[in-house]
């Protein structure tokens, strides 16, 4: 029984490995139909998200030309403010200008009058050192007269008498006596 148990089971298995070329384009067949119903189903689901992104893409496309236009409209603002102050300041700098003006000739004045007082002074401390010089010569020809007549003095004090001991000590002696 062993032996006809291995050929019956045998038989289909070698039977089995006999066919298996014949099977194996039928089976590339049903694979490939099965990998184009997958490749069916995600293309379906690509073509979604496709259209999806091109809306999307499209919106963004839409906005990017709003924001341009939104860009072009914010920059003539700029333009027109800038102007706009450029002329208010402009205004007011010619409103200042008289004021400026004035300023300019009183600085001028002032340093006019700066200029003639700076030459006076230089006059006058030219004159001064003159006559600080002229003291000085005088004040020289003066002090060896002077220092003699020091000299003088203290000798005349010298030979003077004691005003304890003179006679007018005497006379006051004389008189307080009384």
């Amino acid at each position: 029984m062993d032996d006809d148990s291995n050929a019956t089971t045998g038989a289909p298995g070698i039977l089995d490995a006999m066919l298996s070329p014949l099977r194996l384009p039928g089976r590339v067949a049903s694979d490939i139909d099965t990998l184009t119903r997958a490749v069916s189903g995600l293309r379906d689901d690509a073509r979604k998200h496709l259209s999806s992104i091109d809306q999307r893409a499209g919106a963004l496309v839409d906005g990017l030309g709003k924001l341009g236009g939104a860009v072009g409209r914010i920059e003539r603002k700029v333009n027109t403010i800038e102007r706009e102050r450029m002329e208010t300041l402009l205004g007011a700098i010619s409103g200042l200008q008289p004021s400026i003006d004035r300023i300019e000739r009183r600085v001028a004045e002032l340093a006019s009058l700066e200029a003639t007082i700076t030459e006076r002074l230089d006059g006058v401390r030219a004159d001064l050192n003159q006559r600080m010089l002229a003291v000085e010569g005088e004040v020289r020809t003066m002090h060896q007269p002077m220092t003699q007549m020091a000299r003088d003095v203290a000798k005349i004090d010298e030979l003077l008498p004691d005003p304890k001991d003179g006679p007018m000590a005497r006379l006051k002696e004389t008189l307080s006596s009384s």
